[in-house]
């Protein structure tokens, strides 16, 4: 039997076990031959983020705000989406300290906000925070909204007025609250608030609203903490327009006359009565002042327990709560021009009384003067019958520099 003999030789088997041993040496773990190089790392940023809610919260309301600090860099992104993943929107609240979305939050909701950073070598770092807001509260406080209209056309001295309903909010949280109520204009004119009581607020501009300006109203306290473990039941909002023509009335006790304005010119003049100075023992005074006309009434009944009527009028214009208008009174035809004989409102013939209706607007202001019995404020929409440092110290905001609230 013959044994073959192998073609390779000593020389060969000693050549390829070099080769085999030099073919170890540089092969990686997975037997791939690598660069000899060691692989880079994603370098990491220096900047750091803290978002408030933070990860893992389960105590948010629906009117929560998001907020974020950045250590060792600049902010550069924010988003905020829903358990869907859906984008949620929002802005940056005016004063530049949190972020809030345009409407309140679901209840036992899911929501991550993502926040991006980088650092001074543009670095970038995302942080993210998913939070969950609590079960709808059933202790939730509503208001009685007094403002314009979607979209309406309204006076030169329009007021931006609510009252919560049975309930007055503690002074500690009236800032917190003053911050959720959006204001803004175009063109754009300085303007406050001011608490008339813990419940009843009205905002107005310095000056009157100029005309033809857009006004966009806010109230986002829908899920707003107002202390005792109530919440805000809803958010109110509103966009309204003032008319192209200014107009103003001004009732004169001294004279018995109504002055019309239009454009700052006299387009009418029209006898009055107005309250006589005291009925049945009651002071009877026509309220002296700035108001504004709060609403219209072609026809209209009048009751009053304090005189013991009911009286059918017609074109009544309401200027306060407390049941003081402007109304056609025939009754009255005698002592327009020279006397005082109504209950608190200014008397004029139906006629004129017609014309004054179709005159005015909700909000144009109403000036009566000399009557000796002042305004009481929140009887009706009052802040104009307050001067402008007045107002402003009635508000729990902080001024900036330019003189707009915080």
């Amino acid at each position: 039997m013959t044994i073959g003999r192998s073609s390779m030789t000593r020389r060969g088997a000693l050549t390829a076990g070099i080769a085999a041993v030099g073919l170890a040496a540089c092969s990686d773990d997975t037997g791939t031959i690598g660069s000899g190089d060691e692989p880079e790392e994603e370098p990491t940023s220096a900047a750091s983020v803290t978002i408030t809610p933070a990860d893992g919260a389960a105590d948010a309301t629906a009117a929560s705000e998001i907020a974020w600090t950045v250590e060792n860099g600049a902010f550069t992104e924010f988003k905020l989406t829903d358990a869907a993943g859906d984008a949620v929107e929002g802005d940056m609240h005016p004063d530049g300290t949190t972020w809030v979305p345009a409407a309140p939050l679901e209840w036992e909701g899911t929501y991550t906000a993502s926040v991006t950073a980088e650092d001074e070598a543009g670095i970038p770092v995302t942080v993210e925070s998913t939070f969950t807001t609590i079960a709808s509260p059933g202790n939730r406080v509503s208001i009685e909204n007094y403002l314009p209209g979607q979209d309406s056309t309204v006076g030169q001295a329009a007021v931006l007025a609510f009252r919560f309903v049975d309930y007055e909010i503690p002074e500690d949280l009236r800032q917190s609250v003053e911050r959720r109520l959006f204001v803004s204009s175009e063109p754009a004119q300085e303007g406050s608030w001011h608490w008339i009581t813990g419940r009843a607020l009205e905002y107005r501009p310095k000056e009157y609203w100029q005309p033809n300006t857009q006004v966009s109203v806010r109230l986002a306290i829908g899920g707003l903490p107002i202390g005792e473990d109530r919440y805000g039941e809803f958010d109110a909002e509103t966009v309204f327009s003032t008319d192209s023509e200014a107009r103003m009335l001004e009732a004169d006790n001294e004279t018995k006359q109504l002055r019309a304005y239009q454009d700052g010119s006299i387009v009418q003049t029209i006898p009055i009565s107005l309250g006589a100075d005291e009925i049945d023992g009651h002071d009877a005074r026509s309220f002296e002042g700035q108001m504004i006309i709060m609403s219209r009434e072609e026809e209209s009944t009048f009751v009053s327990d304090l005189y013991d009527y009911e009286t059918d009028v017609k074109w009544a214009m309401r200027l306060t709560f407390s049941g003081q208008f402007i109304h056609g009174a025939p009754w009255a035809a005698d002592a327009l021009g020279n006397s005082n004989i109504s209950h608190g409102c200014i008397n004029v013939t139906d006629e004129m009384g017609q014309w004054l209706f179709e005159f005015v607007r909700w909000g144009d202001p109403v000036v009566v003067l000399n009557t000796g019995r002042a305004l009481p404020p929140g009887d009706g929409f009052t802040t104009w019958d307050l001067d402008w440092e007045t107002l402003v110290a009635g508000s729990y905001l902080e001024r900036t520099a330019e003189g707009e609230g915080g």
